[in-house]
């Protein structure tokens, strides 16, 4: 397993030296180690566009692979995803008006993160039956819930046009082009808390995995387990929509790679999920930049890789129900 594990970090370490050496100047890493260094010609272009380009897509990654295994885990559904329970997209809604509005970007995450929270808890309620949560209910809710809030951010942005729209509408589609480090270190920050309260988490849902009852029969207070575990995953799905606009599938296939690489050692999924989802971004996010023509939108390059994904763990038999393994 430690050894899986090295390798996944060499392996995230390599797309961050080739994400640093690729772009319109290809630089070599003696190149990229000067300019680390203060040296060279490169300085300005490693240490203030590239470097925050990749932190943000790091970042987004790792955000929407944890939010998404939480989400997995909590459900019992490992088609569970921030995109797809319409989480993203209530934070997309909310982040647009604020956009609008002139609202300062140290602000947005927070309230990314109410407009997620608001979609998850209505999903929540629109799932429930008499005998507990439907997960095939919940996934319903939240593809209704993206299609509802995707029309309101239509609406918004047809009826408050503004020089910011255009922006918006690119932002929408899912991209981290010209972060800065004024907009990286504020989510850098909220995204810890994030991990911090899923690293807290890992042994409830690790009770959870044996049952609400069975957990409650243990001594595991399970409705604030569900509302920390809930709350960990809008708030680091919210700050990925924050960050980057509205993009999908991250928080769907990392953790299900997690699991087939680490078993059922929960802390091990937490650490995994989150290095794959932030390779998986800074990878999508290379090609991106250097596929011919306008750059491709990141959030439109996940979704065509993604959407398959989607397709076959859909037709795959008893892809519906997992554990928190």
């Amino acid at each position: 397993m430690i050894l899986r594990f090295l390798l996944l970090l060499a392996a995230f370490a390599a797309a961050v030296l080739v994400g640093l050496g690729f772009g319109e100047v290809f630089l070599s890493p003696c190149e990229i180690w000067q300019a680390l260094l203060g040296q060279g010609q490169y300085v300005d272009v490693i240490r203030e566009v590239r470097l925050p380009r990749l932190a943000a897509a790091a970042i987004v990654g790792a955000s929407l692979a944890l939010s998404g295994y939480l989400m997995q885990a909590l459900s019992g559904n490992g088609l569970a995803d921030p995109y797809i329970t319409g989480v993203s997209s209530g934070a997309g809604l909310v982040t647009v008006v604020a956009m609008i509005a002139g609202v300062d970007f140290a602000f947005l995450p927070v309230l990314a993160f109410c407009g997620g929270l608001s979609s998850s808890i209505l999903g929540v309620l629109l799932s429930r039956t008499g005998t507990g949560m439907s997960v095939q209910r919940l996934i319903l809710a939240g593809v209704a819930l993206s299609a509802v809030c995707g029309s309101m951010i239509t609406l918004v942005l047809s009826l408050c046009h503004t020089d910011r729209t255009y922006g918006i509408i690119y932002w929408l589609a899912g991209s981290v082009n010209g972060r800065t480090w004024s907009e990286v270190l504020p989510s850098g920050a909220y995204v810890a808390c994030g991990f911090c309260l899923a690293l807290v988490a890992s042994k409830p849902l690790r009770l959870l995995s044996l049952g609400a009852g069975q957990a409650g029969s243990l001594g595991l207070n399970v409705e604030r387990a569900q509302l920390l575990i809930l709350g960990a995953a809008v708030l680091l799905a919210s700050t990925a929509v924050s960050l980057s606009g509205l993009v999908g599938f991250v928080g769907l296939v990392a953790p299900y790679f997690a699991r087939m690489l680490f078993g059922s050692d929960e802390r091990a999924h937490l650490a995994s999920t989150a290095i794959l989802g932030a390779a998986l971004v800074v990878i999508s996010d290379l090609i991106t930049r250097l596929l011919p023509g306008q750059e491709l939108p990141l959030g439109t390059l996940l979704a065509l890789l993604g959407g398959p994904f989607f397709i076959f763990l859909v037709t795959r038999q008893g892809a519906l129900q997992t554990d928190a393994a």
